[in-house]
């Protein structure tokens, strides 16, 4: 879980209306919403527009982002910034305003930790939860939690399993389970893990050194050095010649837990697969109408869609039609300033054009057999996270 903490700050009196910590709390909820309170005075003293400075505090190992609402201020203490945790940040802020209104003009008590919590817990909480999701219990957790539905809940669980496992063995229906564990996951009693696939994308962390983890085989160790941030784990297994993928990835997941590595984050892993879909076309293309063709296709496509979406102007060709990615674009993936849901509305009408265009030079069947076979492709390579891609959206239509 990204999020460690999440304040509620009364613009005008600077006090803390609502403060909830996902993890051990870093910060006192009166001191942070003290200093933020204070940054909000020193920028509106300097004539400076608040909203658009003072969106972001960074520590050496946590941001605090912030948004604004009418009378309210919304904080994140998260590990890094990103828009979907932002857009998440801004819909807490105005329920909360709607919810507490008259908060802005009395104090009174009015239950706001037990009324909000539901809200909370479906932005942050519930969206981390599959019957895929692993749960994990944390050392001594009949200590921390005193909630008798929770407790019942893990007590006869293993201390690992998935949420589906747990949904089986209790003999509960899944949304029960998923309830369940979003509840232990607010009592902080368990910890939440998505478990890895052959199309999850890793890439190395800073300090990732591998050959001090005993559990880790010599063919993962190897690994490491393919773990860019681009390319799905099964083509890396491939590239190292593992035997055993299913032993591969428990390997990976042990890295995760170990933060020797990490996955990419969603938008970036969007842009890859997008990406992979966008190469796939234009290569077919290319060889049946040529690579100069090709790359008029491709040219003219993206101009027609430049007006509407900018971002479009870093995607381009090299050596025939060999899609390059700028580094702009994946830095803005990388930290979460450009969307999943941006990047696909992108390369769906990019790749609308193109199909489009191509079936102007051999026909609307053949182009469409393109698109079947980079499905097929892409349904190999990325078999968890194909049907992502809008292909009915760019099959040609007679």
């Amino acid at each position: 879980m990204d999020v460690k903490s999440l304040y509620v700050i009364k613009r005008d009196s600077g006090v803390c209306l609502y403060h909830k910590d996902f993890r051990e709390p870093l910060f006192d909820p009166h001191l942070i919403s003290s200093f933020i309170s204070a940054m909000i005075s020193f920028f509106e003293r300097t004539n400076q527009s608040v909203e658009s400075v003072a969106r972001a505090f960074e520590g050496t190992d946590y941001k605090i982002v912030v948004e604004f609402g009418d009378w309210t201020v919304g904080a994140l203490v998260v590990n890094s910034d990103r828009e979907f945790l932002r857009e998440k940040l801004r819909a807490i802020v105005s329920e909360f305003e709607k919810q507490f209104s008259i908060l802005r003009y009395v104090d009174i008590d009015l239950a706001v930790y037990t009324r909000f919590e539901k809200t909370v817990m479906s932005e942050f909480i519930f969206d981390e939860i599959t019957e895929e999701t692993i749960i994990r219990k944390v050392l001594n957790w009949d200590l921390i939690t005193t909630d008798p539905d929770v407790r019942s809940f893990l007590q006869l669980l293993p201390e690992q399993c998935s949420v589906k496992d747990a949904a089986e063995f209790l003999e509960m229906p899944i949304e029960m389970a998923i309830h369940m564990a979003a509840e232990a996951v607010w009592e902080k009693a368990v910890t939440l893990s998505q478990p890895v696939k052959p199309d999850d994308i890793y890439q190395t962390t800073m300090l990732a050194d591998v050959t001090r983890v005993d559990e880790v085989s010599p063919e993962t160790v190897r690994a490491l050095a393919e773990l860019d941030g681009e390319t799905p784990l099964a083509i890396v297994a491939e590239r190292v010649k593992t035997s055993d993928l299913k032993r591969f990835l428990d390997e990976i997941a042990l890295l995760v837990r170990r933060k020797k590595i990490e996955k990419v984050p969603p938008a970036q892993a969007t842009l890859v697969l997008q990406t992979s879909v966008l190469q796939g076309l234009l290569s077919s293309g290319a060889r049946l109408i040529g690579i100069d063709k090709a790359k008029e296709v491709f040219t003219e496509s993206k101009q027609q869609l430049i007006s509407v979406y900018s971002w479009l102007a870093y995607i381009d060709l090299e050596e025939g039609v060999d899609v390059d990615i700028r580094s702009s674009l994946i830095t803005a993936s990388v930290k979460g300033t450009i969307s999943p849901s941006v990047i696909y509305d992108g390369f769906r009408a990019l790749m609308q054009f193109v199909t489009k265009r191509l079936s102007a030079y051999i026909g609307i069947r053949p182009t469409n057999c393109i698109v079947r076979r980079v499905k097929e492709s892409t349904e190999r390579q990325f078999p968890s996270r194909s049907y992502e891609v809008q292909w009915e959206a760019i099959t040609v239509q007679p």
